[in-house]
């Protein structure tokens, strides 16, 4: 008996390794805000032109402009979302001045040179774009323990000129900060509550009326034995 052994070979052709394509020879046109444009308002739309075969766009705003920069507002890149489209406009809040700001495309192997723009933000002279100051925690007291049901709160924050500005108290049953078991506004830096006996994790973060917000004190623990 003769036993024929027959290999199956699979061939891949080269035509199916997906090329990149080269988009070094593309140019991001800028629709706003233009060269020499002055904007009325502090809120300011960026958006430009899509780039086929572009998979991200690198944006870049710097005050007053690149060549002597003295603060860059933005680096960020847009990427691609889940269903493959990549956004062409952000929005960014800026303070009266002057500005430029560039913007190229990107894929995986290639990307464009910047186009760039100028221009100058003339909104409101009063806006407040400054964040409150960080709350320092003062009691209870990292790691004390109490028996009194009764938790009295206080903390420490220097206000900043501007707009009103307001604290909120995040108090926790767990370590990691996942099980919130009060969250509420403190009154003149200081907030009082009843809870049952346990190990308790708090911050505070502050707030003010124009939307700007600190980032969060650092975090305290405490244990009511009652």
């Amino acid at each position: 008996m003769v036993i024929w052994a027959v290999a199956l070979v699979w061939v891949c052709s080269c035509e199916d390794i997906l090329e990149v394509p080269d988009i070094t020879g593309e140019t991001v046109s800028i629709l706003a805000p233009t060269d020499g444009s002055v904007i009325a308002s502090n809120a300011v739309g960026f958006n430009w032109e899509k780039v086929n075969e572009a998979a991200a766009y690198r944006i870049q705003i710097a005050a007053p402009d690149f060549d002597n920069t003295v603060q860059i507002i933005l680096d960020s890149i847009v990427q691609e979302d889940t269903l493959g489209n990549v956004s062409t406009r952000i929005n960014q809040d800026l303070l009266n001045g002057t500005y430029a700001w560039r913007v190229k495309a990107l894929n995986s192997d290639y990307e464009t040179v910047y186009s760039l723009s100028s221009f100058r933000v003339e909104g409101d002279e009063n806006l407040d774009s400054t964040p409150p100051n960080i709350p320092q925690l003062a009691a209870p007291a990292n790691g004390a323990s109490q028996s009194n049901a009764t938790v009295n709160f206080s903390w420490t924050r220097e206000d900043v000129p501007g707009t009103a500005e307001r604290d909120s108290i995040f108090i926790y049953s767990d370590e990691n900060l996942q099980n919130l078991s009060t969250k509420a506004l403190g009154a003149n830096k200081t907030f009082t509550i009843d809870l049952a006996a346990g190990t308790f994790y708090w911050f505070v973060k502050a707030y003010d009326t124009a939307g700007n917000e600190s980032d969060p004190s650092t975090t305290f623990n405490f244990t009511i034995n009652n």
